[in-house]
């Protein structure tokens, strides 16, 4: 079985335990546990709460577009973040690559996880739109992986 066919098992034996127990699918974290039932990002028309994966993440559309009038929001390209945010993990498994913040519409808010480029998976203390590296005070490593590994906490 590969990746792909694991994550969307995995996904939906989730959705059926939140259905099963009358809950909504409602949260970022929620959403990326989902996320392998959600399609690949595709060129067409997209509407406000559209979620899809693309780069390794899983987006929300927070601003309908249309890539026949707007060809150039498309993953990787700087009109993408005006129209799409990542959404944020509120638990060390549901961390996700950081992505850099293009507003406030997608800033790292306290208590979500993220992965920074060392391969640490950190947790944000503090509201903030900076990285570990441009604003360290606002981030702390988790120490769940640390103690699982042997390692001594930061």
């Amino acid at each position: 079985m590969d990746g792909k066919t694991l994550n969307a098992l995995s996904s939906a034996i989730f959705v059926s335990r939140c259905t099963l127990a009358g809950e909504a699918v409602d949260t970022d974290d929620k959403r990326i546990r989902a996320s392998g039932l959600y399609p690949e990002w595709q060129e067409g028309k997209h509407a406000k709460g559209d979620i899809y994966n693309a780069d390794g993440q899983t987006w929300e559309c927070y601003q309908e577009y249309d890539n026949a009038t707007y060809p150039d929001i498309r993953p990787g390209e700087s009109a993408w973040y005006t129209f799409n945010r990542p959404l944020h993990g509120t638990t060390p498994e549901t961390a996700r690559p950081f992505v850099p913040v293009q507003g406030a519409h997608d800033m790292y808010r306290a208590g979500e996880y993220m992965v920074w480029t060392d391969g640490k998976t950190y947790r944000c203390k503090e509201d903030t739109n900076f990285s570990p590296e441009d604003y360290p005070q606002a981030w702390e490593t988790d120490t769940t992986e640390q103690q699982e590994s042997g390692g001594e906490a930061e």
